[in-house]
């Protein structure tokens, strides 16, 4: 690990504008009193962080998690070294007037401001030189149904910054938080995060809802606490210093959505578009009460601007199933695909459901088939999967006079969606007795992290079949190499992924994509992790 100066000074490089010493994890209190003792670089957060907050080394456990008085002890003593930020627990400012005095010796307070208006010159400047206060509180089990009893009891202190961290089970949890920022921002200098990877939206969003702060790391890896981005992802990805209080947001909702490259290419489209918006991940957990939970939230928190979301497994069809429940406008496509994956916000405040899915996956095969316009009458397609993905590629196909045949692990669904699209389906085990020509996966079998699996042996596939295998992350599935190795025509996923998100954008921001720097930023980034 290089020494802390340097990594300031990376950090700095970086475009950080403060960096936290997190002095619990670091252990080497030696060198962050060198460093504290040296030439001042950026303002500095000092942190000994408990351990029933999450203080301490990951693989050393927390530090100070039985000697409280040698932690408060230490926080003072380096406290004394430097001003700048210090960071101490809600739950230990609160245990003790004596913890509380010992604090107040290095930190200027609303009471040590009160006590000194009016004295000396020298005491004013005494008090200047002290560090500036951040209450915390870390809830590592989840976010609480009562957001508002804790924010109201954090506000009545005399901190100069309160902050509020919480768990987050998913996107809902993640637009709570945000809301009470919102709400509160303007108020007092606060910090309202939530962590995970469903909480990544609070730290990226935090500078639209007014908070003080947000936190990045300075390298993937090298986290103080779960979900945060790297500063460059923070930066160029999502483009940090864009973000204002009229931003727009857009997003991609699913379970999981790690693997999605929507924000690459999305946030790529609104830079070259010079939109005012920022797209990202909103993971939402598989139920239909979950998706409904997070659709209730962000219509009613109109103040986040959530404007328009992306759909994925395996939310599409629950996606429809809301709009109609709660009186939303569903398009003619979406509607004949019984599966929505784009949902735009109306001036009004209404939803709008519709299926780009459905014209992505034409347009990919088109651009891959030999020999001109594809023959589609009678064109016999083996689908397999029977979900959200595989009704709307079906359908489109059955609207082009296809014959197709649908395979699914639970044949209740294959049945079910065959008699609805007046084709036929076929026992998930006689997949590999295929007799189509084209073959098209629609199951996430293979998709990212998974990339080992498949929906079909090797054997099974024949030179003659053009496979095509709707995932895009990887751009080349197990299926596919497959596919290659045997003599077929492939299409990759990534096609149908580009042409569907650019349909998304135009709806969106009602002007044309820039789908060929969609493209670029898909295939600069299919491969990262």
């Amino acid at each position: 690990m290089p020494p802390l100066g340097e990594q300031v000074r990376a950090a700095q490089a970086a475009g950080a504008d403060l960096v936290e010493l997190r002095v619990d994890r670091i252990g080497d209190v030696a060198g962050v009193e060198a460093l504290l003792k040296g030439p001042r670089l950026l303002p500095l957060i000092l942190t000994v962080r408990s351990g029933e907050e999450g203080g301490g080394r990951k693989e050393e456990g927390p530090l100070f998690s039985r000697d409280e008085a040698e932690r408060v002890a230490l926080i003072e003593r380096l406290g004394l070294l430097r001003p700048g930020y210090i960071d101490v627990e809600y739950a230990t400012w609160q245990r003790s007037a004596n913890v509380r005095q010992k604090i107040e010796r290095v930190c200027e307070t609303g009471e040590s401001r009160a006590a000194e208006a009016g004295g000396s010159t020298a005491a004013s400047a005494a008090r200047r030189a002290k560090n500036l206060l951040i209450l915390s509180h870390h809830d590592f089990s989840g976010t609480p149904d009562d957001l508002d009893s804790l924010f109201d009891r954090l506000s009545q202190t005399s901190a100069e910054v309160i902050k509020a961290v919480f768990t987050a089970r998913d996107a809902t949890d993640a637009c709570r938080v945000l809301a009470q920022l919102r709400r509160r921002g303007g108020a007092r200098k606060l910090i309202a995060l939530a962590m995970g990877e469903a909480g990544l939206p609070t730290r990226i969003l935090a500078r639209k809802c007014g908070a003080y702060l947000t936190f990045a790391t300075l390298r993937s890896g090298d986290e103080s606490a779960p979900g945060q981005p790297t500063i460059p992802e923070l930066r160029d990805l999502y483009r940090w210093e864009r973000i204002g209080p009229d931003t727009r947001v857009y997003g991609v909702v699913g379970w999981p959505v790690s693997h999605s490259l929507g924000p690459q290419i999305h946030n790529a489209a609104l830079a070259a578009a010079d939109s005012d918006g920022v797209y990202v991940r909103l993971p939402v957990c598989p139920g239909y009460a979950d998706f409904a939970a997070f659709m209730d939230c962000v219509t009613q928190e109109a103040a986040l601007d959530i404007v328009g979301l992306s759909v994925t497994l395996p939310h599409k069809e629950h996606a429809l199933c809301w709009l109609d429940q709660r009186g939303h406008h569903v398009s003619p496509s979406a509607r004949r695909c019984g599966a929505v994956n784009t949902l735009t916000r109306r001036r009004d405040g209404s939803w709008m459901g519709e299926n780009t899915d459905a014209g992505g996956a034409l347009a990919a095969l088109q651009a891959a088939w030999r020999g001109g316009e594809i023959p589609w009458r009678d064109l016999e397609v083996a689908i397999l999967g029977a979900g959200g993905v595989a009704r709307a590629v079906a359908t489109a196909l059955r609207e082009q006079d296809c014959e197709v045949t649908i395979y699914n692990r639970t044949a209740e669904r294959a049945e079910t969606l065959a008699r609805e699209l007046r084709c036929a389906w076929k026992p998930w085990e006689e997949r590999d007795q295929y007799t189509a020509r084209i073959l098209i996966n629609c199951t996430a079998l293979g998709l990212w992290p998974a990339v080992d699996e498949t929906p079909l042996p090797a054997e099974a596939l024949r030179p003659e079949t053009l496979v095509f295998d709707t995932i895009y992350r990887p751009a080349r599935t197990r299926l596919l190499r497959a596919a290659q190795e045997r003599g077929c025509q492939v299409v990759s996923g990534s096609e149908m992924f580009i042409r569907q998100a650019a349909a998304q954008f135009e709806s969106w921001q009602g002007k044309a994509a820039p789908i060929a720097v969609m493209r670029q930023a898909c295939f600069l980034n299919e491969f990262v992790t």
